[in-house]
């Protein structure tokens, strides 16, 4: 999750160097943001805003005030409620799942979320998250990228160390850094400039690879 102050000018920046991006879409009142997200093979990278200050996104906001970047990560999670119960054996206090919905032109998209305790992950904010309509988000249309973008093969994230104790397989290699990077395995390069627009816009590095 790469908290933005200009989600719109983040948006741009990744189609300007040839991604293709989601339509901005807003979640609920309650929650006050918006997303644009970058639908690769498996994962995806997703550009939030904020749209009004609600006490939901209080943690995120204040993330963001330390400036833009990579600020959240969510874990996969094939059923939440056996997540739920993994988290209770490890004696780590969360909130019960949230289930969320959102109307969209294919249908609604339905996910439920663990939130992870903010105190385990300083500087970070992270969730469990199971998608139940994978089909409407990693569509063919949207995983299709003009530089090639295919997956993402590494990343580096400030904060992630206190994660490492929850890591159930090997996954995505992820390892600590000061500032949030993303690895991308892509058939195009991306000039500088490009790249520049994304870092001042999202305060995340990509490489290209």
């Amino acid at each position: 999750v790469v908290l933005v102050p200009d989600l719109e000018a983040a948006r741009a920046a990744f189609i300007d160097a040839d991604f293709t991006a989601t339509p901005i879409a807003r979640h609920s009142e309650a929650m006050g943001t918006a997303n644009a997200c970058i639908m690769l093979d498996g994962s995806y990278i997703e550009l939030m805003g904020m749209v009004s200050d609600t006490q939901a996104n209080e943690g995120w906001r204040a993330l963001l005030s330390t400036g833009p970047g990579l600020k959240g990560i969510a874990l996969a999670s094939d059923d939440i409620e056996a997540t739920a119960a993994m988290l209770a054996e490890k004696r780590i206090e969360t909130d019960p799942p949230r289930h969320f919905s959102r109307a969209m032109a294919e249908g609604e998209l339905r996910f439920s979320v663990i939130r992870l305790p903010r105190d385990m992950t300083p500087g970070l904010q992270c969730v469990y998250c199971q998608h139940h309509t994978r089909e409407l988000l990693w569509t063919a249309d949207a995983m299709h990228h003009e530089n090639g973008a295919q997956r993402i093969v590494a990343a580096s994230v400030p904060g992630i160390d206190a994660l490492q104790d929850l890591a159930s397989h090997p996954g995505l290699p992820v390892s600590e850094a000061a500032e949030g990077s993303v690895a991308i395995s892509m058939r195009e390069p991306i000039s500088s400039p490009h790249l520049e627009a994304i870092q001042v816009t999202s305060g995340l590095t990509i490489e290209p690879r």
